[in-house]
């Protein structure tokens, strides 16, 4: 079922922060007009680079079951990585995305993907894609501000308003909810600037710990980035990918992204009142929840995987291709290549152009390509079953 509760044990000692504190700042409206307030409260977060964070018997039952699944998808599938990868990190992008209700269709995105004229919600969901998959490549050794800063600018470089602002840290005050001209009445007000620094130079500290349970050390990483909001905009996709990144440089997976958005966007508004709760000291509650979360998502994205190998063998009963053909090659490398004009179609199966066309005429007679562009001059195709895998996998975890 979406979202399943998870809760500490009753009377088991539950994993703690301390409780944010604040401060009263005078507002001034940036317009120049007449403000609606003369003063606001700001959260200000606590240090935790050094902060005692012990995981009670439940929480790290839940995190050891969490990192088996994990570790049996990994192991399961490392022959399929080029396939599996790279539709792991579309899968978790177009997800965390549609949780900040970013939306794209997944023909829009290979679209964007090929660089072929794409909408902007497209766009930045590839900026997603590329801002998670840098992230996490370059969290091995540990992440740095540079490696978050890096991440965030493919995430923004495509948004009229905040792309000034790409991979640079906020030197506004910023706010959720309420008002768009003040902090009044918003649901949370981070950290003023000036603190941002700082804040951000403690938490990649405390990313750099190997002593903390990994999956409660990722619950306390990515509700602290969402409290400091370190950016203008971006926040909640790139502190998503943190937990990916902080789960590489851990050891908890190798070579694969874990698709948590998947899990948490058919459950969002739990997912944001235990992120809110993370201010008032508790943290137990929302591990137990990113534990049960990558669990869920684990199970899904083995089904997906299943699905991906088993492809090709379905496709070639389908066409029917003779043995060695453009078609018949062409069939076991589109699920790791799902988006491709004719010249990839020639380069990839060694034939020329024409007999490329032809292939790919078979194909789509054959319900396995899909055009995804209407202008003849950068018609491209893709593999509907590869692509529209990533909806199944959400619509698998709603009803599961």
């Amino acid at each position: 079922m979406p979202g399943t509760a998870v809760h500490p044990e009753p009377g088991a000692p539950a994993a703690r922060v301390p409780v944010h504190g604040s401060e009263v700042l005078p507002w001034t409206s940036r317009s120049g007009r007449r403000a609606e307030i003369e003063e606001y409260v700001a959260s200000i977060p606590p240090m935790i680079a050094t902060l005692d964070l012990p995981a009670s018997p439940g929480l790290l039952e839940a995190s050891q079951q969490a990192q088996v699944r994990i570790g049996v998808l990994e192991e399961g599938y490392a022959g399929q990585v080029s396939t599996l990868e790279p539709f792991l990190l579309r899968t978790e992008a177009i997800a965390s995305s549609r949780i900040e209700e970013e939306l794209t269709t997944v023909d829009q995105l290979a679209r964007a993907q090929h660089g072929i004229r794409a909408p902007r919600s497209a766009r930045t969901v590839k900026g997603a894609i590329d801002g998670l998959a840098l992230l996490v490549a370059r969290s091995t050794d540990g992440i740095a501000l540079d490696d978050v800063l890096a991440a965030h600018r493919p995430l923004m470089a495509d948004d009229p308003d905040e792309r000034w602002d790409a991979g640079a840290l906020r030197t506004v005050q910023n706010w959720i909810g309420g008002s768009h001209r003040s902090p009044r009445g918003a649901v949370h007000v981070p950290p003023a600037p000036e603190r941002v620094p700082a804040l951000m130079d403690d938490l990649l500290t405390f990313m750099r710990r190997t002593d903390v349970d990994p999956v409660l050390h990722a619950a306390v990483a990515h509700a602290q980035f969402e409290s400091i909001h370190p950016f203008t905009d971006g926040n909640g996709r790139l502190g998503r990918s943190l937990i990916n990144a902080l789960w590489r440089y851990r050891g908890v997976t190798r070579s694969m992204a874990v698709p948590l958005a998947t899990a948490i966007v058919t459950d969002r508004d739990r997912y944001f009142h235990l992120v809110n709760d993370y201010r008032d000291g508790d943290v137990e509650a929302f591990a137990l929840y990113l534990a049960d979360a990558a669990t869920r998502a684990t199970a899904a994205a083995t089904v997906s995987a299943q699905r991906l190998v088993a492809l090709p063998a379905e496709w070639a009963e389908r066409v029917g291709a003779r043995a060695g053909s453009a078609a018949a090659t062409l069939l076991a490398l589109l699920p790791s290549h799902p988006v491709v004009d004719a010249s990839d179609v020639a380069r990839l199966t060694g034939v020329t152009l024409s007999r490329a066309y032809a292939a790919v005429e078979r194909l789509v007679e054959a319900d396995v390509l899909r055009p995804i562009t209407q202008s003849r001059r950068d018609m491209t195709w893709a593999a509907g079953d590869v692509l529209d895998e990533a909806d199944l996998m959400v619509d698998r975890l709603r009803v599961g």
